[in-house]
């Protein structure tokens, strides 16, 4: 389990690539974090290089994406004009 810690000292900051060997470690991790000493992004929730829309782009076609879009603008419409 690979967790990448992000530490703060003096608006620097810097990237450690951490090996986990058991959960105690992670816990203890959560914790600093709670007290703001770090920042854990957990590398499997980060998608394939870190940006979930990377991780999605190319998963449906350009027309797919257009007509969710279009859908998306009336919805908007209608729901601004709706007589409530």
């Amino acid at each position: 389990m690979d967790v990448y810690l992000y530490a703060f000292k003096n608006a620097d900051m810097k990237t450690v690539t951490v090996e986990l060997r058991n959960n105690n470690a992670l816990n203890l991790l959560k914790n600093l974090e709670l007290i703001d000493v770090i920042r854990v992004i957990d590398e499997d929730s980060k998608g394939s290089n870190g940006h979930l829309a990377a991780s999605l782009r190319g998963s449906i076609s350009k027309n797919r994406a257009q007509d969710l879009n279009n859908q998306l603008e009336q919805s908007r419409e209608e729901w601004e004009n709706r007589n409530i």
